[in-house]
């Protein structure tokens, strides 16, 4: 409702900016962060949370309902405040002769089942009391008009007013619903995407290794697809990579990384083993790359027999 303070300016918000000079109300707004005004309201929800709902245990809403307004009647508002030394109730009694009418307002609803606005969040869910309904993805970070009867939720684009989406409304508080349809459909594009892959390379046992990735790694299977594309799109050489699946599928390891790191190090013990071109006058000569076998030379064993029977006096 309140957007900033500027030394006593009040910024309100346009909507609310609206309601306020409609109705006519003279406002009085904390200040940021204070606690001696701010406190007095997060101390009454601290009081009912201490004194009411954690000693109590209920079987549904409507009991807690009825419970909680036994006790205001009895405890919170039927006894004496220490703060104002007074009876809350009677309290009450002499401010409602000050109280105004309430006007009517171009943003009163004539039901409760009117359309109401609600901004869908970054994952495409819109909250609806305490629960999340999911919307098109094409609405993420959106506005949509919902309308609610006591069991269904209905979600309408706001330009066309055409209906987006339908749901059953839980009864479950913070319960999240889930879109099967949305599902379906990003199973069926990652499918897609599987098939898509095997076409790379016309080899048995990548057709093998692209299942068991899709089957350990179906959640993230879109992002082993791109780094799968990243990694062996150019310049690979058959053989090798033939050898780097067939040591992942024996290891049970069916990440794309470990692939390519397996088919790397295939492909430098396969450079180390080539002929090295040396160039003699002007003539080009293929050496093999070998490793060369040291003869190191071996004392016998009498010499060492020597030295430890000598005196230390005598040796040199």
């Amino acid at each position: 409702m309140v957007v900033s303070e500027n030394r006593g300016d009040i910024i309100y918000t346009r909507d609310f900016k609206q309601f306020i000079e409609e109705i006519n109300l003279k406002m009085y707004v904390c200040r940021k962060s204070d606690p001696e005004s701010k406190g007095k309201i997060e101390n009454l929800v601290k009081f009912i949370k201490r004194n009411f709902l954690r000693i109590r245990d209920f079987e549904n809403i409507e009991e807690a309902k009825e419970r909680l307004f036994k006790w205001l009647h009895r405890r919170a508002n039927g006894k004496i405040s220490l703060a104002t030394r007074r009876i809350p109730r009677e309290m009450f009694t002499e401010e409602k002769a000050y109280l105004r009418t309430l006007k009517n307002s171009i943003y009163q609803k004539d039901t409760s089942n009117a359309r109401e606005r609600r901004k869908a969040d970054i994952m495409g869910q819109i909250s609806v009391n305490a629960g999340k309904y999911p919307v098109p993805l094409e609405y993420r970070d959106r506005e949509v008009e919902i309308y609610r009867t006591g069991e269904r939720l209905f979600i309408y684009d706001i330009r066309s007013g055409e209906k987006i989406a339908e749901h059953a409304i839980s009864p479950i508080p913070g319960s999240r619903i889930a879109n099967r349809a949305r599902h379906h459909h990003q199973e069926h594009s990652q499918r897609e995407l599987k098939e898509k892959l095997k076409r790379l390379f016309a080899i048995d046992s990548w057709n093998e290794f692209v299942d068991k990735n899709f089957q350990e790694y179906t959640r993230y299977f879109r992002d082993q697809y791109h780094d799968a594309l990243k990694k062996f799109s150019q310049g690979i050489e058959k053989e090798h990579l033939k050898q780097a699946i067939d040591l992942c599928l024996e290891n049970r390891t069916y990440t794309m990384a470990n692939l390519a790191d397996t088919y790397q190090y295939y492909q430098q013990e396969a450079e180390l083993t080539l002929p090295v071109k040396v160039n003699i006058g002007s003539n080009l000569r293929d050496i093999p790359h070998e490793k060369k076998e040291f003869q190191v030379e071996k004392r016998d064993i009498g010499v060492y027999h020597t030295l430890v029977n000598t005196p230390s006096e005598v040796r040199p």
